[in-house]
């Protein structure tokens, strides 16, 4: 094997890694993240070291200016922490180990909180456009049973004790 097809086999699993992270962000986008958000974590997530923003420019192909922000984005949410570092002037961050936690805290501190929001707006609507001829009644009720759960739905997930336990449980 020549020294080109070695460095190549080398850098599979390194470019398997870095699919599989922008893969994981673009899966979290729909939780309200951003897709850098998902491939720092999973980077961190599997990393057996704690790692720098230098070492995830290194290992996403992406620039500094985009991984620094979203590092400060990802230890405000808890996602992420900031881990002991080799000297004074490099962080290092690691992923909050327990899954279960970190989704916990994102159902109770986003999820719970536009839940919230839509159900007042929605009993404020409800209350000041009871009479309006224009709005369909069906359709009103459905998007309160829509509302209602949601609301129920987030409650369950929230009252488990292991998430990741729970589409076993259903399934079984």
């Amino acid at each position: 094997m020549n020294n080109m097809q070695s460095k190549a086999k080398k850098n599979k699993p390194a470019q398997s890694l870095q699919k599989l992270s922008l893969s994981i962000g673009n899966f979290i986008r729909y939780w309200g993240f951003r897709r850098i958000h998902g491939a720092i974590w999973t980077q961190l997530y599997l990393s057996k070291t704690p790692l720098s923003c230098t070492d995830l420019t290194a290992r996403l192909g992406l620039s500094k200016a985009l991984i620094s922000p979203a590092l400060d984005e990802l230890h405000q949410y808890k996602l992420i922490l900031e881990a002991p570092a080799p000297n004074e002037k490099t962080k290092v961050y690691q992923a909050v180990e327990d899954i279960n936690q970190v989704i916990r805290h994102i159902l109770k501190t986003r999820e719970a909180k536009m839940l919230k929001q839509i159900t007042e707006d929605f009993s404020i609507f409800k209350k000041s456009d009871e009479t309006n001829k224009e709005i369909n009644k069906a359709h009103l009720k459905s998007l309160e049973e829509m509302i209602f759960s949601a609301n129920l739905m987030l409650q369950i997930m929230l009252e488990q004790k292991d998430l990741m336990k729970l589409p076993l449980e259903i399934e079984s």
